[in-house]
């Protein structure tokens, strides 16, 4: 009997080897299977977590370079408001200065001197009307009595419009038409841009 004990004992322990082998390997196929698991749920995390951050990162950036073109905008619309603020205010009182020279003799030459050029351009006896500031009608009237002088509200600086009504000719040798041209050449030069 101690044989027969003896061979179950062997038999039990080759069993148990075996059943030991094969939970070995049972485990040793689920370890590889659950970091397999893990390794995929990682890397699908980190796909996840990737797009969820580029996501976030796409639309802090979108708001910011929003915000930042709102502030930019908006130095730029205050920039621009000064520096028109600067040119009305500088135009301004470069008008007021051609108003104060209209009333100088200086003045009264330069328009005997515009009166001489237009009727040399297109002589003022062929039907012209003078048009003229309103302080101006009267010396230009006994400079020239036999063409037609007419003040015009248009004319606040000084100078002269010329029409030839039957040509349908008009000079403009007015301070208002030049300041005006002036101007917008000030205003439109690139080197005033922003």
């Amino acid at each position: 009997m101690s044989d027969d004990i003896e061979k179950i004992a062997r038999f039990e322990q080759e069993i148990n080897k075996q059943a030991d082998e094969k939970i070995e390997t049972i485990l040793s196929e689920a370890k590889a299977k659950a970091d397999e698991a893990v390794k995929c749920a990682d890397e699908e995390y980190l796909e996840d977590s990737y797009h969820t951050v580029s996501g976030a990162v796409k639309d802090i950036k979108r708001r910011y370079e929003r915000l930042v073109s709102q502030k930019s905008f908006e130095a730029s619309r205050q920039v621009i408001a000064h520096r028109s603020g600067r040119v009305d205010e500088f135009f301004a009182q470069l008008e007021k200065r051609i108003k104060d020279y209209a009333n100088t003799d200086e003045y009264a030459d330069q328009l005997k001197e515009m009166l001489k050029s237009a009727d040399t351009e297109h002589s003022f006896a062929s039907g012209a009307v003078i048009y003229a500031r309103r302080d101006d009608v009267e010396k230009i009237k006994k400079l020239y009595p036999n063409v037609s002088v007419e003040a015009d509200k248009k004319i606040k600086l000084g100078g002269i419009t010329v029409f030839y009504p039957t040509q349908g000719i008009y000079i403009d040798k007015t301070m208002d038409n030049a300041f005006e041209l002036q101007k917008a050449d000030f205003v439109n030069n690139a080197f005033m841009r922003l």
